[in-house]
């Protein structure tokens, strides 16, 4: 039986990706992007293709029962991540670029030596939210609306196929699931120690049906949009706001929290769902009737 207590302290993790995120945007210097034109519709195609091609070698691996490969891969690819967006945060701070690199080194390698040795929910929690963060300003930033849109609407398509049809996504949970990787945001019920102590790799049954589970990419996508928004959109607007691009970006994230709270219901009732319908669904509509209040034509940001 899972608390309100679980509920309360994952919403807090899910929406700490979304805020967190769009308060460094005003901080980010303009032109600061992965993609040379963020208004491309083929860079978020890149994304997805990217994302497919490490879905595939990961279940490859775990159908082979590779697991010590498996880590290997997957802890490689979080530590570049955690260098990146640890150099990222540091630069947005004003620091120099060569004490910038040097603390995304040291926080890639705090952060792995504690999950290879302290495999703990809160520790996992933690890292994921640095990549959740980082993950869900990069790429707000590099792309446009229009293509954040795309992707949001692919990956919620996606995201339903691989949980209801080939279920190959519940297969990808399962195989690295006991890892103890920040690709989930984990809160324990009263099994586990407490809420204190839960080792992931070593936990009871009991601890095992009452934790309570949801992919860190579910945080992650739908925030991408909220962050576009505020970073892409024109500043020009009648309406009085003084940021009318933040205006449509903080309507467009309490339409991702009622997007959220439905899940979260339909969870509560025993109902186990794909996250990114309901999330991506939920921002899209959100970010539609928003910029229509706020700006009152039908361009969307597209140009």
């Amino acid at each position: 039986m899972r608390t309100a207590r679980q509920y309360l302290v994952m919403s807090g993790m899910f929406l700490a990706v979304p805020v967190l995120a769009l308060l460094m945007v005003p901080g980010v210097p303009s032109g600061y992007r992965a993609f040379s034109d963020q208004n491309d519709p083929t860079n978020p195609i890149l994304y997805i293709v990217l994302v497919l091609a490490m879905t595939g070698v990961l279940l490859f691996l775990i159908k082979r029962s590779r697991i010590g490969l498996l880590k290997a891969l997957l802890f490689t690819a979080m530590g570049l991540g955690l260098f990146s967006i640890g150099s990222l945060f540091v630069m947005l701070a004003g620091v120099a670029e060569i004490p910038s690199l040097a603390f995304g080194v040291f926080l890639a390698a705090f952060l792995i030596f504690l999950l290879i040795r302290f495999p703990r929910w809160y520790v996992v929690n933690g890292t994921g939210l640095v990549l959740g963060v980082g993950a869900a300003l990069v790429l707000g930033l590099s792309l446009g609306i229009l293509p954040s849109l795309i992707l949001l609407a692919i990956l919620a398509v996606y995201d339903a196929l691989s949980v209801y049809v080939t279920k190959h996504m519940l297969t990808l949970a399962e195989g690295v699931g006991d890892l103890g990787l920040p690709i989930v945001l984990i809160v324990p019920g009263k099994n586990g120690a407490q809420g204190k102590k839960l080792d992931l790799h070593d936990r009871s049954k009991d601890a095992e049906r009452e934790m309570m589970l949801m992919g860190l990419g579910d945080a992650i996508i739908p925030s991408v949009l909220v962050v576009s928004a505020a970073a892409n959109l024109s500043p020009v607007s009648s309406t009085g706001w003084p940021s009318p691009a933040m205006t449509v970006a903080v309507l467009t994230l309490a339409a991702v929290l009622l997007g959220f709270l439905s899940l979260m219901f339909l969870i509560f009732k025993g109902r186990p769902q794909a996250g990114l319908p309901f999330l991506n669904g939920s921002a899209i509509i959100g970010f539609a009737a928003a910029y229509l209040l706020v700006y009152q034509d039908l361009g969307f940001g597209f140009a």
